[in-house]
């Protein structure tokens, strides 16, 4: 009788909500629909739980390895090294540094277009050896990554699963992590052009939704929108956020706005979930087109750089809608599935 493969879940962040995560829990739920036992390598079951029963991805057996949760930021490799030999699959989430990992199979997620950290030093070089794919999660976090660590990363996009279309209201939702600090969804900017926009636009709602990480963020950003038809959903479950998706007619998306990607890439949507998940529901997107969006929606149409065209497009939407077909094939379960056995 065989002996059933392991596979660890190397994250710091797995008490915090957003597509990093998302990520990391769906390559959990894919190796254990392969047959391997999952360790997350983290303290508290609860959380993980949780975590899985927001993001609405189903784990069957999870369990835990506090000892690797200890020393991802101990800074010693050796320790590192000798915890995670007894695994055959290590999924490690990358700070911008490379690990030194012993599994037989070891998988580095650089989900940041990391750079300026040294990427090509000679420890780098050394610890590389030991992994045995980098994955990324667009071709513009790819394009970064290679050029930093002289490396040919994998792309394999989020899995996402598609939401079905309802009754569609006049709403504009847009769904992203509320906080000020390094990927900023800039829900700020969106209150700014919706209170120029909304008297142009009567019975229409705005829908800010998202996990905090800043109850001081969201505080402002009500007193921001005090006097707008604005709905904030903070921290709200995934069925709820299926049927936001689903009962809205448009989708606005903000990260990237005001960034120069060469200088700053970190500062953009380096994917963007929530995009595909409102193109699957039958909304129209309006996006930034920096980082990852613009893989996502190609059209120049439905792109915009300044608040004045967000506002022009929206209006111009609203009075015109149309049946916007953009191809999110390549985000599906079966292709991110397919993809991560054949790095296996």
């Amino acid at each position: 009788m065989s002996q059933t493969k392991k596979a660890l879940i190397v994250s710091p962040y797995l008490d915090h909500l957003g597509g990093g995560e998302r990520y990391m829990l769906s390559l959990a739920s894919v190796l254990e629909s392969l047959g391997h036992a999952i360790y997350f390598a983290w303290d508290n079951l609860e959380e993980i739980n949780q975590l899985s029963t927001m993001l609405g991805i189903e784990l069957q057996n999870p369990q835990l390895d506090p000892t690797v949760k200890n020393l991802y930021f101990s800074h010693n490799p050796l320790s590192m090294y000798r915890s995670t030999r007894p695994y055959d699959v290590v999924v490690y989430l990358s700070d911008g540094s490379i690990p030194l990992l012993s599994g037989k199979h070891n998988l580095l997620h650089m989900q940041v277009p990391f750079h300026g950290v040294r990427g090509k030093s000679w420890q780098n070089q050394l610890k590389k050896r030991l992994i045995s794919s980098v994955i990324v999660n667009s071709h513009f976090t790819k394009q970064v990554i290679d050029t930093e660590f002289g490396i040919n990363s994998t792309v394999l996009y989020p899995p996402v699963a598609p939401l079905k279309p309802g009754q569609k209201e006049n709403l504009i939702l847009s769904v992203g992590r509320f906080e000020p600090s390094l990927n900023t969804k800039h829900q700020d900017v969106l209150i700014e052009a919706w209170r120029t926009l909304s008297p142009q636009l009567p019975g229409w709602k705005l829908v800010l939704a998202g996990a905090s990480s800043s109850e001081d963020w969201v505080a402002k950003l009500r007193q921001l929108a005090a006097d707008l038809p604005i709905q904030f959903e903070v921290n709200a479950p995934h069925a709820m956020l299926c049927d936001l998706y689903a009962r809205s007619r448009l989708y606005w998306h903000a990260a990237g706005y005001g960034v120069d990607e060469s200088k700053n890439p970190e500062l953009t949507e380096h994917f963007g979930i929530s995009t595909v998940e409102a193109i699957s529901a039958g909304c129209i997107p309006l996006v930034v087109p920096a980082g990852g969006q613009k893989e996502i929606v190609q059209d120049p149409s439905l792109h915009w750089t300044t608040i004045e065209e967000l506002i022009t497009k929206t209006i111009w939407l609203s009075q015109n809608p149309q049946n916007i077909a953009l191809d999110i094939s390549p985000y599906s379960a079966e292709n991110f599935t397919e993809q991560l056995k054949k790095l296996l």
